[in-house]
């Protein structure tokens, strides 16, 4: 299938920058706030005739058929959440015939509990549509060859990217995660152009190419990569297209809205990630008076998903931290931004009483070119104390700095000063050599680990 909007190179002449769904991606925001208010309304038609508990919230907040509710009216309106899933587990939410499911995916999440969500045959086609709109926006083509290295499974990643590569009209290379050596052949032999992944995955993938000597300077035929499932940084995009010589772009999706795809960065502009909004409507809400946030303003994302068939939510509050700015790219695409993600309001650490995200650590930790780009925070709560270090690495090793000096002590305390100065708080820093920090290779990275007792997650803490 050749991408809709696109020649046969790729490109559109009429077109600063390739678009999968050029008449929606590009839509006039007048004309889209019609097409909303219109899905809005079939959306909640569809959950008061399912029944359930999203349909007794609409009744009792004085919703009888969704002509009733304006889409200005969307903050008045009763919000879902992940205990919902949980309290209906496995199929209480189903808004189509079981019969009608053809597949199922889920997640732990960051809070650790199981979910699962239900996908009809239009919601495996609209998803795959989603993604095939992220790999163009990313710069792939049909024809273009993406090493998609993100986990199969029920983790939606792998297969989110695969169905939209093919969708798209891509070659993709399913590897999945893990199997770091097999991978750097393949992209040796292969010689993509795209590479999907977790950001984590990424640098260790960079420096295991580096080591089998294919680095950028060595000819490495990537040129774009789609990173997400892992808030980062601008710190950390920087690391990662330094390994590899690519433009490193964020990619946003949970599986309750619908798994990767519902946002995505563009190779133009990289500033923002275009929400698809035209099925995904987004809400930036305070985190705990759940009331709307201005534009700019970081916030809970929460989405309605518009179109979605067999588990459609209304204002799903994702927990992620994020803002919102409206306006035109210059890519061409008219859709809303989004912010890369901050942190979740859930994995928020409170450190003598003051609220650090761990990405608030990534970015000062990253901005030094001494140390490697792999860190662990270490919630030290040893004899009832809470104490936070930041283990990381220098790039050429040596040992931990004790407190009296040694190879590291300057950039210790240098480091340390920058993390007070810039959270509030006092953050230790212990640099060890490198490999220390344990490193993920399938799946999320582990950015925080407790140490109540026992032996330290990182070898060498005292």
């Amino acid at each position: 299938m050749v991408a809709r909007g696109l020649d046969d190179s790729g490109l559109d002449d009429n077109a600063i920058a390739p678009m999968f769904e050029p008449e929606a991606e590009a839509m006039a925001p007048a004309e889209r706030e019609v097409l909303q208010q219109r899905r809005l309304a079939g959306l909640i038609d569809r959950l008061l005739a399912a029944g359930g508990p999203q349909a007794a919230r609409l009744t009792a907040a004085g919703v009888t058929a969704g002509r009733d509710v304006a889409a200005a009216d969307l903050a008045k309106l009763p919000a879902t959440t992940k205990q919902d899933l949980w309290d209906a587990y496995p199929f209480g939410l189903l808004a189509v015939p079981r019969e009608e499911v053809v597949a199922v995916h889920g997640s732990s999440g960051t809070g650790g509990r199981p979910t699962l969500v239900s996908y009809s045959r239009g919601d495996i086609a609209l998803w795959s549509r989603m993604c095939a709109r992220a790999l163009a926006a990313a710069g792939a083509r049909p024809g273009s060859i993406v090493h998609n290295a993100y986990g199969y499974g029920l983790f939606t990643g792998g297969l989110g990217i695969h169905q939209g590569a093919i969708e798209l009209g891509a070659t993709v290379v399913p590897v999945s995660g893990g199997m770091t050596a097999r991978q750097v052949t393949l992209i040796a032999d292969l010689r993509p152009d795209i590479l999907t992944c977790t950001p984590s995955y990424a640098i260790r993938l960079g420096e295991a190419l580096a080591d089998a000597g294919l680095g950028p300077e060595h000819g490495l035929s990537l040129k774009a990569g789609l990173f997400g499932a892992e808030p980062w940084t601008d710190q950390m995009r920087a690391r990662i297209s330094d390994l590899l010589g690519i433009r490193a772009l964020d990619i946003y999706g949970l599986s309750e809205v619908i798994g990767p795809g519902v946002a995505s960065e563009c190779v133009v502009a990289a500033d923002g990630l275009h929400v698809n909004e035209d099925h995904f409507l987004v809400e930036a809400l305070d985190p705990v008076t759940g009331e709307p946030v201005g534009e700019g303003t970081p916030g809970e994302l929460t989405f309605s998903t518009l179109t979605k068939q067999a588990l459609p939510l209304l204002r799903y509050r994702t927990g992620d931290i994020a803002a919102l700015r409206h306006g035109e790219c210059a890519c061409g695409r008219t859709l809303v931004k989004m912010s890369k993600v901050t942190g979740r309001k859930d994995d928020m650490l409170v450190i003598r009483g003051v609220n650090v995200y761990p990405s608030e650590i990534e970015r000062v930790l990253l901005a030094e070119p001494a140390l490697g780009p792999d860190y662990l925070l270490v919630v030290d709560e040893r004899d009832g104390r809470r104490e936070l270090i930041a283990c990381c690495e220098g790039p050429t090793g040596g040992p931990h700095a004790s407190p009296a000096g040694g190879p590291d002590y300057d950039l210790r305390a240098r480091l340390e000063r920058r993390l007070h100065d810039s959270l509030g708080v006092r953050v230790t820093v212990a640099i060890g050599p490198a490999g220390s920090v344990p490193r993920t290779e399938v799946g999320k990275a582990v950015r925080v680990r407790r140490w109540a007792g026992g032996e330290p997650p990182v070898a060498g803490l005292a």
